[in-house]
């Protein structure tokens, strides 16, 4: 799926410095990357993002924290690409800095169910790009670190990744661009 902060928040707000402001208190502060981890609550972050709010946007924040994940679109190229990966009969893992509402709404996205298994930093209270994550996954699915391909869309968490011995691919959205790197590397 895809998470776009700017897409999120403009379906609150279509006033452009709201957005920005809700974007960047929200999205970027501390709180948000805490409730990952699970050491912290959605009412407990946004009890501290309307502290550091306006209040005529404590509303737009209490429906934002509501309805947020909503909004996370699903991306049907890389659905296909997750199908056309298990009919090859690879291994498919998810590994995702997300907050424990995520069981709420995976329902919702197809590209779920072709996951052989689903780690969420919240259940671990650890988040990429912590090495612990990434060895979680090995250790538990019993994985070579050579035979794996880390795929995400911040460059830090390939790192961390590259850190415990597993390749990268930083995704940018281009789902055919991604498509032809497996093409090259002969995994398609």
């Amino acid at each position: 799926m895809d998470f776009s902060p700017d897409y999120i928040t403009s379906r609150f707000t279509s006033n452009v410095e709201d957005i920005e402001l809700l974007k960047k208190i929200i999205f970027s502060g501390d709180e948000w990357s805490r409730l990952d981890q699970g050491v912290i609550t959605f009412d407990e972050v946004c009890t501290a993002t309307k502290a550091k709010l306006p209040n005529r946007l404590h509303a737009t924040c209490d429906k934002l924290f509501e309805e947020w994940h909503l909004h996370k679109l699903p991306n049907h190229e890389m659905t296909q690409l997750v199908k056309d990966l298990k009919a090859r009969n690879y291994g498919i893992y998810l590994c995702s800095n997300a907050a424990a509402r995520f069981y709420s709404y995976m329902d919702n996205y197809e590209v779920f169910k072709y996951f052989d298994d689903l780690t969420i930093s919240a259940d671990l209270k650890i988040s990429k790009p912590n090495p612990e994550i990434y060895n979680h996954i090995l250790d538990k699915h019993q994985l070579d670190p050579k035979t794996c391909l880390f795929i995400d869309d911040i460059n830090a968490n390939i790192v961390g990744a590259n850190n415990v011995g597993i390749a990268g691919y930083h995704f940018n959205g281009n789902t055919k661009l991604f498509r032809a790197f497996l093409e090259t590397i002969k995994v398609l």
